[in-house]
């Protein structure tokens, strides 16, 4: 594989009491959609400037220490083609992997209308491996609610790593899974900060324990490259 783009869907309505999302169907805010364009613009850019060797497993936007980043200064600068990038720089993604809640559907299609108007083909793939983890009857509820409800259940689901196990087991089966299909093309894959999060633990090989601790912002884009997966 030429190498993999991770984007996290953009941002949705206020949550200032922080009820939990999981794998509710929620659309993004126009901020969100905003968010998602300028995502894609930056990623078209970042693949046609070719100024250095892409973030190794690390947000081109930023990442905390656990996403470990080597970059490089080069001379050699490339134009922008179908399917590759300059040099040294990463690959322009042609097909969009996304989960199939709302909120990414609709952040692939941005993504998608960026890359038509500027002249680069991509298609969209929804697949159920990259939906958000799911919180069952905590989803809509806050901590305390869910305290409330069921007493010590939230810390024990803390400490608890089988939920975040099986959603990484199943995204990394999906990545795989596209992989085989386009095994010498870019891909873009669209998803969730917890789906994300074990991926990224996966490529990193950090123990899931520390899933919490890997920064992903809405609309958060990283690059990984071909050997990273």
């Amino acid at each position: 594989m030429a190498g993999l783009w991770l984007l996290r869907h953009g941002s949705l309505p206020p949550n200032p009491e922080r009820r939990f999302v999981g794998a509710r169907d929620i659309a993004l805010t126009a901020a969100g959609r905003e968010q998602i364009r300028q995502a894609a613009r930056a990623l078209l850019r970042e693949c046609g400037a070719a100024n250095g060797l892409p973030p190794f497993g690390a947000a081109a936007t930023g990442q905390g220490r656990h996403a470990r980043t080597a970059v490089a200064e080069a001379a050699e600068r490339g134009a922008l083609r179908e399917g590759e990038s300059g040099r040294y720089g990463p690959f322009l993604p042609r097909h969009i992997i996304c989960s199939d809640l709302g909120r990414c559907r609709e952040s692939a299609r941005l993504v998608q209308e960026i890359f038509h108007a500027r002249g680069h083909a991509i298609d969209i793939f929804p697949d159920a491996g990259l939906r958000e983890i799911s919180l069952g009857l905590w989803e809509g509820l806050t901590v305390a609610e869910v305290e409330s409800r069921w007493p010590g259940s939230h810390a024990a689901r803390g400490a608890d790593m089988a939920s975040s196990a099986a959603v990484q087991a199943r995204a990394v089966a999906c990545v795989e899974r596209w992989q085989a299909r386009y095994p010498d093309e870019c891909l873009l894959l669209v998803s969730h900060a917890g789906v994300l999060r074990t991926l990224l633990c996966h490529c990193l090989a950090l123990p899931l324990a520390e899933v919490m601790r890997v920064p992903q912002h809405y609309a958060c884009r990283i690059w990984l490259s071909g050997q990273e997966f």
